[in-house]
């Protein structure tokens, strides 16, 4: 018996079908019909009833569903935890950045490494903070810079200064030459938000911030991404709240105006998984840490 037995077994329990089974498996179904025939061989009983649909485990079935399931968890755990301890000895970097966020963090994890990136191997990932933080949690990133939130929990977190929200606003828009702007201003002007998916502390914020000022999101336009947000705001005259890193990454059409009420704040923390036992790790998160207090005395 091998894990493709296994594995081969539970997409048919899971499918209740050998021939939608074969699809998510990218294999014949005669192919699968014959390994699964091996299996109940090996174990000397039936494991599914035939000719039912959907198709019905026999009781053995259901007890070696069970069994087949942990074991392919712990396969798979054994593969992650040798892929670690390879990274972990190998002189591996995996950092995640928050989309966006490398203008302003990249420059201080290279001058925080310099010296160093000759004999190491670094690795970098952008992506959004809900997808950060499974990656974290599947010890597939050593480090990242996320949002903290719920999520997080299991995960240690070393805050960063908070950063503040900014208005962002056509480049013809009636206050883009402001030096603040009320947000009440901005009432009536189509308003473009972070999809929840993506940026999920983001809008949280957002939200409240809005809603205290008497600004209705229902109607507003989603964008997946900063830069699509961009595109929102430019071409449909939109209005925005973005935090303020984005404000350097900014197209011409676009521009970033502080805002004149007390403008909230949003976290950002560099995290990692408590297992992690990288000797890089720990070196780069004691002189990051303190490239970011020097950088902010």
């Amino acid at each position: 018996m091998e894990l493709r037995h296994l594995r081969y077994f539970v997409a048919v329990a899971e499918a209740g079908s050998f021939t939608r089974a074969a699809e998510r498996l990218h294999t014949v179904q005669s192919s699968l019909t014959r390994q699964i025939q091996d299996l109940e061989h090996y174990i000397g009983t039936r494991l599914i009833e035939r000719g039912g649909r959907p198709l019905q485990l026999t009781p053995a079935g259901k007890a070696f569903l069970d069994e087949a399931k942990l074991a392919l968890a712990q396969a798979e755990r054994a593969v992650e935890r040798a892929r670690q301890a390879t990274r972990d000895n190998a002189g591996r970097l995996t950092l995640g950045f928050l989309l966006g966020s490398e203008i302003d963090l990249m420059m201080r994890v290279m001058t925080t490494l310099h010296g160093e990136l000759e004999s190491i191997e670094l690795v970098m990932r952008s992506e959004s903070s809900p997808d950060l933080i499974e990656a974290l949690n599947r010890r597939e990133l050593d480090a990242a810079f996320v949002r903290p939130d719920a999520d997080c929990h299991g995960l240690l977190l070393q805050p960063l200064p908070s950063e503040r929200l900014m208005a962002a606003l056509p480049q013809n828009h009636r206050l883009a030459d402001a030096d603040s702007v009320h947000l009440e201003e901005l009432k009536g002007d189509p308003f473009v938000r972070l999809a929840q998916r993506f940026a999920p502390v983001f809008n949280g914020i957002m939200a409240a911030y809005t809603a205290a000022h008497g600004i209705d999101l229902t109607d507003s336009y989603e964008a997946e991404n900063i830069s699509m947000a961009f595109s929102l705001i430019s071409s449909l005259g939109g209005v925005s709240l973005l935090p303020e890193y984005a404000s350097r990454m900014l197209p011409r059409s676009v521009k970033a105006v502080p805002l004149a009420d007390a403008a909230p704040t949003i976290g950002l923390a560099l995290a990692y998984h408590p297992e992690t036992r990288s000797p890089l790790l720990k070196s780069f998160l004691t002189s990051f840490l303190k490239t970011i207090a020097r950088d902010n005395v």
